[in-house]
């Protein structure tokens, strides 16, 4: 990995990113196990590595592979976190389904439009969208841990309203600029406080998640609306962007189906869901460098993918729940064996020492 002042460093970006995604399936298993607070710590440590790689790479240079795998963990994280809050009953699958939805669609035109030469400039609440779903995600846990102990609830809100101001005073008097991610991160605790003096734990967590898929979705609404207008007047909309988008739409609303009307087991629908984020952005980096794969390719992925959903979920209806986990296991079969040829197929784009100059290039950023 190059840098910018010549030497090698002993931690690189890619090292860090890396590191976060090995122990992301624990925060998942510790939910489960009903360990929240060993999860929200996990988590929490997780989530403060993305500032260290973050550092890292403007430090010491970017490469391909670190533009390409750090959107890549964050949005993992978010897949391995929700999922077991659906099937254990706080959220409600079809919220959480439309902001996985809005991800994998979001990500679909941003192909289709760099085929194009088409430039989406992204909007800072799409920047800070990422974070809002993880802080969301954090908040809920604090509630539902906290809620017998509303004091201590209050203290830790009041303090995480404060403590992004302190640091972008800090920031201001060290760097002259003003940070508002931390604006935004204080304004979003005045609500919760509201949240936590109304006492409803249950209203608390749908509330919290329905203001996260809303900001999910309004940061993409640019993408949605005026991108496609931008499509439609260029006339070559074809079979290629059809099959993405159709399999943005498909594979979250069937998978998080069968999460919530079935026993089916969650390990295949989490893998589905984190690989075809994973290579959503990996489909991004490859449209940069006109290396994307055809409709008929990506078609027997999703689609395929998307059938054994849907007979998991007749499967359940039909009375016959013994063939429930077979489909969404031979499902996830079919998204791994489908992504890891995705990988495979042009790695000389993100492995390349000869490209990495042109890391600079390549925005598969946090949209």
């Amino acid at each position: 990995m190059s840098t910018k002042t010549g030497k090698k460093p002993l931690i690189t970006a890619n090292m860090v990113t890396f590191a976060r995604l090995i122990p992301m399936p624990g925060i998942t298993w510790l939910i489960y196990s009903g360990y929240y607070w060993q999860g929200l710590v996990l988590g929490t440590l997780i989530g403060c590595t993305d500032f260290v790689d973050g550092y890292l790479a403007r430090k010491h240079g970017p490469t391909i592979l670190g533009g390409l795998i750090d959107p890549i963990a964050d949005k993992v994280f978010i897949a391995f976190v929700y999922i077991p809050f659906v099937q254990l009953g706080l959220f409600p699958a079809w919220a959480v389904a439309m902001m996985f939805a809005r991800e994998l669609m979001v990500t679909a035109l941003r192909t289709s439009y760099a085929l194009r030469d088409l430039e989406m400039k992204t909007s800072y609440l799409a920047k800070v969208k990422t974070w809002t779903q993880m802080q969301g995600i954090g908040m809920v846990m604090l509630f539902v841990l906290l809620i017998p102990h509303p004091k201590v609830l209050l203290g830790l809100l009041v303090v995480a309203m404060v403590a992004p101001l302190v640091a972008m005073a800090a920031f201001y008097l060290i760097k002259k600029r003003v940070w508002r991610g931390a604006i935004v991160m204080s304004l979003l605790q005045a609500p919760l406080i509201a949240l936590q003096q109304h006492g409803d734990i249950k209203l608390t967590t749908s509330l919290i998640l329905y203001a996260v898929v809303a900001i999910t979705w309004i940061s993409g609404l640019d993408y949605v609306v005026v991108g496609l207008r931008q499509l439609r007047g260029r006339g070559d909309f074809n079979r290629s962007d059809a099959v993405r988008l159709v399999g943005a739409m498909t594979v979250p609303a069937l998978l998080f189906a069968v999460l919530a009307e079935t026993h089916a087991w969650a390990w295949p629908l989490i893998g589905i869901l984190a690989l075809e984020l994973a290579v959503g952005g990996l489909d991004n980096l490859y449209a940069h460098h006109r290396r994307s794969t055809g409709a008929a390719p990506w078609a027997a992925r999703v689609l395929g993918a998307s059938a054994l959903l849907a007979a998991a979920l007749l499967a359940e209806h039909l009375g016959a729940p013994e063939l429930v986990n077979p489909a969404a296991t031979t499902a996830f079969a079919v998204t791994l064996i489908g992504v890891a040829v995705e990988f495979w197929r042009a790695r000389d784009v993100y492995l390349d020492e000869k490209k990495r100059d042109r890391a600079s290039e390549v925005n598969v950023a946090h949209t």
